[in-house]
């Protein structure tokens, strides 16, 4: 039953605010982006004619094009094709989800394999389009954030800052109390997460009396983090600009000076002061130099952009009246009736998430569930499979074994029978002929398979594919067959020693993808699940000194490379005997794949064929992090440098 009435203009009003205080806090806080040090803005650093460009925006244009094409249904599985048709950022967590999705991976395993930057601010800037196709109903908008979040930061913070603010942007079309909302996006995440630990911690300062300046320090001291992107300190900053700020100038500006991912702070509390205050309640002096304008990155490509805002914000509403309806939100938008009175309004939101967003708190980032049939959108239809990779993740070394978890849950109201059987390349082997189910409404059959790969297993694009069949039986005959595709993703394979040379017997037992033999030159050769060098797994040991692996980089074609060795530590990397890269002092660690420090990366046109590759790092009493990355370089014919080079892999054959 309705208990919320949102009236048209209103609704307008609202969407078209709050796409303008984003295009504001964008063009604001944009030019001064990873800038870590207090900062005196007090207006626009550049001076724009129109906003300028920022991935804060451009992404949710592909959302709202999703929403358009897939209908309110959407799940990460389309947002998952919108990326790889739609999206060519190469910016650190888009581009690691980028490369899983292209290797075949899928949400939310494609957000949290080989992802260190599953804890960023990619996600929480792209909150809005959830809440303005969901107004006042923010738990469907908290479930829309974790769907979009999970495709390149499942496992990690980033899901909740896009579900914290989602849930409290949605309350703002019929609240405006600033803690009343802060509390609704609180409660759709989970307690002991870090970023509703700092937001609590923030909050705890202001009620103490402690001013702006001293609350960004503590947040730093508390909660900061030598990324600039990581979600929980902007988050904090978000909130400290609205917490202290004294009208929406004031806000914008406290939460831009407190630096780091500024232009993800001011936008977002500009999407927000503009969804609580509408278009004519934001100051000239801000508006006007943005106008109505959107203008979009070239690397967003290949669907219909809007032209300005006013057609955006028609679009977002148009998609908004489908969300409410499928979801029987309780909301209507009506020409005629007024606004629900904002007391009566308030008091319908629900004071707790719903189940619903509680259940994905909880549900596994290691694995991918799989509605059948194929196509089903809604619970309680089908069946429901779910495979489970481990904390290794979807990869297997050449000659390697990988034990998956699966789960097969009858959802629906009448019994299933049949069997699952596997579609394998040539030479694998592990799994049975095949594995008979008979199910009755509400049961799950719970089994482990064991896959191992041949020593000649061959993955051009950097993925073994391959495939489990569902056949469904009726009164003892084959009635239809599933086919859920799979993705494993292929393990680079290194001769590896540390301190001394010496390996420990831990080394040998290694498991999954980790093969793990003691090689002659007194190292062993470990598979590695993804870019991430695991010595500490593979040699069973974490002491300080230098530690070193040995490989052929396999490159099937001619062309323009970097190579990227993402440590903090000291480091050197050969290439054919040639020394590539001595960097001597510890840098941050970042092992992103268009900002790697200049001291740590290599670039060259690199000869088709097989190549000797070798890199030293020092460890002290710190651990011990290093990613061996091949991507693309900057010049390129269409839009998108930096994109990591699938084909490319190191294998010690």
């Amino acid at each position: 039953m309705t208990t919320i009435v949102l009236n048209e203009q209103d609704y307008y009003r609202k969407v078209y605010g709050g796409w303008l205080g984003k295009n504001i806090g964008g063009t604001l806080g944009a030019p001064v982006e990873g800038k870590m040090e207090l900062l005196q803005l007090t207006y626009y650093p550049v001076l724009p004619d129109g906003p300028l460009e920022n991935d804060d925006l451009d992404l949710q244009l592909v959302w709202l094009h999703a929403l358009e094409q897939y209908g309110a249904r959407l799940t990460a599985e389309e947002l998952g094709k919108e990326w790889v048709e739609h999206v060519f950022f190469p910016f650190d967590e888009y581009g690691y989800a980028l490369t899983n999705l292209r290797r075949g991976l899928a949400a939310p395993v494609a957000g949290s394999f080989n992802n260190p930057f599953a804890d960023c601010m990619g996600s929480p800037i792209r909150s809005e389009i959830w809440a303005m196709a969901a107004p006042a109903a923010p738990s469907v908008a908290a479930y829309y954030a974790y769907q979009d979040a999970i495709v390149d930061h499942a496992g990690g913070e980033g899901v909740y800052g896009e579900m914290l603010f989602a849930a409290m942007e949605s309350a703002a079309f019929v609240e405006s109390d600033r803690d009343r909302l802060i509390a609704i996006g609180l409660a759709h995440i989970p307690p002991d997460c870090r970023t509703a630990l700092a937001v609590r911690d923030l909050l705890r300062w202001h009620g103490e009396g402690v001013d702006w300046l001293e609350a960004r320090r503590l947040v730093l001291a508390h909660h900061g983090s030598p990324n600039f992107t990581d979600a929980p300190q902007n988050i904090a900053f978000t909130i400290l600009g609205w917490l202290y700020g004294a009208d929406f100038e004031d806000c914008i500006l406290k939460a831009v000076n407190c630096g780091y991912d500024t232009d993800c702070t001011a936008a977002t509390l500009g999407a927000l002061l503009g969804m609580i205050l509408g278009p004519e309640g934001l100051p000239e002096r801000w508006v006007k130099p943005v106008g109505d304008r959107i203008v979009v990155s070239p690397p967003i490509k290949g669907f219909p952009v809007p032209a300005n805002l006013d057609e955006l914000t028609r679009r977002t509403m148009r998609v908004g009246r489908e969300v409410l309806a499928v979801w029987d939100a309780g909301v209507a938008i009506s020409r005629d009736a007024a606004t629900s009175a904002s007391a009566s309004a308030a008091a319908a939101l629900p004071a707790e998430p719903s189940e619903a967003v509680r259940a994905l708190w909880r549900a596994p980032a290691t694995a991918n569930r799989f509605l059948l049939p194929q196509g089903t959108s809604a619970e309680g239809i089908g069946v429901e499979l779910t495979v489970d990779y481990g904390e290794e993740g979807p990869s297997i070394a050449r000659g390697g074994t990988k034990r998956l978890a699966l789960t097969l849950a009858n959802r629906s109201r009448e019994a299933w029978e049949g069997a699952v059987r596997w579609e394998l390349p040539a030479g694998w082997s592990g799994a049975p002929a095949e594995h008979p189910f008979a199910l009755a409404p509400g049961e799950a059959l719970a089994w482990e398979e064991t896959l191992a790969a041949p020593a000649a297993a061959e993955a051009p694009d950097g993925a073994h594919r391959l495939a489990l069949l569902l056949d469904r039986r009726h009164d003892g005959d084959l009635w239809a067959t599933e086919r859920v595709g799979l993705a494993l993703v292929a393990a680079s394979r290194w001769r590896v020693s540390g301190p001394g040379g010496a390996a420990t017997s831990k080394a040998a037992s290694g498991s999954g993808t980790s093969e793990a033999n003691e090689a002659a030159s007194g190292g062993v050769i470990a598979g590695f699940a993804g870019d991430r060098l695991d010595f500490a797994g593979a040699l069973g040991t974490e002491a300080p000194g230098v530690y070193r692996a040995e490989s052929k980089l396999h490159n099937p074609r001619e062309r323009a490379v970097r190579l990227i060795a993402g440590t903090a530590s000291p480091v050197k990397l050969w290439l054919n005997g040639k020394l590539v890269i001595d960097a001597p002092q510890r840098t941050d660690f970042m092992p992103a794949y268009h900002r790697a420090p200049q001291s740590k990366l290599y670039e060259l046109v690199l000869p088709a064929g097989a190549h000797d590759i070798a890199i030293e790092a020092v460890k002290d009493d710190e651990p011990l992090e290093l990613y061996v990355l091949p991507v693309a370089q900057r010049p390129e014919r269409q839009p998108g440098p930096f994109f990591y080079l699938t084909g490319i892999r190191f294998d010690v054959d």
